[in-house]
């Protein structure tokens, strides 16, 4: 495996253009098979220390066999994970920790305004399932009149480092590409994921 010497949040920090930023990044070979014995590795590795899912059933070749055994139900799976952490710019990050608490604010309003979550998700229809379950649900309770003594909101907000080559004097940016309120359940493997890198 081939990786780039300096990879360090301090360099990550002193990078001030695409160019810079994206020399940063770990290079890997594309010669699969030289990376055979470093995905082993890492996929014992991340058993040994519980950096692991459970298995999906539906894509589980052990689900689909009626007589399989009932322990196979606790079977589970490695973690998806990069070889190595990607660097994000420290000015970037620190933007979007400042932004984070206004966004919280922000969906915490938006969840709050019955009229404009109803004109908004009704159009969905069965277009997305998921989304219109949860909808229908919430739709439910709303007309039960339920009261809520708190509410707590447990967010995730996903960015990804905009630093086109093609642009090599701008400066990198971080992008927001997803605000999740129900898909935060690997908060508890990040602090590992942290360790595998290390």
């Amino acid at each position: 495996m081939t990786t780039t010497t300096s990879s360090s949040s301090s360099s990550s920090r002193l990078a001030s253009t695409n160019s810079e930023f994206l020399a940063l990044r770990p290079q890997y070979t594309t010669d699969i098979s030289r990376l055979v014995r470093h995905v082993e590795a890492a996929v014992d590795w991340e058993a040994a220390h519980g950096l692991v899912l459970k298995a999906p059933r539906a894509n589980n070749q052990l689900f689909r066999d009626k007589n399989s055994v009932g322990w196979l139900e606790s079977a589970v799976i490695p973690a998806p994970v990069s070889f190595a952490p990607s660097p994000v710019p420290r000015r970037e990050f620190e933007k979007v920790v400042a932004l984070q608490p206004l966004l919280n604010q922000l969906f915490d309003k938006i969840s709050q305004d019955h009229e404009f979550l109803a004109s908004t998700l009704e159009s969905i229809g069965s277009a997305d399932e998921f989304t219109a379950k949860i909808f229908a649900m919430y739709m439910e309770l709303h007309s039960l009149g339920v009261a809520k003594p708190g509410v707590i909101g447990i967010h995730r907000s996903d960015y990804l480092i905009h630093a086109p080559d093609s642009e090599p004097d701008a400066s990198p940016k971080a992008k927001q590409v997803e605000f999740n309120t129900i898909a935060s359940s690997f908060a508890s493997l990040s602090s590992i994921v942290g360790d595998f890198h290390r």
